[in-house]
């Protein structure tokens, strides 16, 4: 089920709609806040979803968390990879904190 939500911002000029999107990783569902499509945020819950249990079928882990955390590994991989081959720099430290915090941000909310 999606909710959605109008948010004023400051300048008043602005208006975004902030959806609830619920979705199942790994078998705990969450519900996650953001501007983005609920399409979209299902597939990248999805993505997450079949990194996580490809790591527990073929590894001895039973901690979700460090299921998690080697799931996030592999996907920064993937992204730096990505933005090897296309020639683009890698994130600096200052980037990758940020888009930590972004995430963080949004599910504090």
């Amino acid at each position: 089920m999606v909710i959605g939500v109008l948010v004023f911002w400051c300048t008043g000029a602005l208006f975004k709609m902030v959806r609830t999107t619920k979705v199942r990783i790994f078998g705990m569902e969450y519900s996650l806040k953001g501007v983005e499509s609920p399409e979209y945020v299902e597939r990248l819950a999805s993505y997450l979803d079949s990194k996580m249990r490809e790591i527990s079928e073929n590894s001895s882990l039973v901690s979700t968390v460090k299921i998690a955390v080697l799931a996030a590994l592999r996907i920064a991989d993937e992204l730096h990879q990505e933005r090897k081959a296309q020639g683009l720099p890698p994130l600096s430290p200052e980037e990758r904190i940020k888009g930590l915090i972004e995430i963080i941000d949004k599910e504090v909310d």
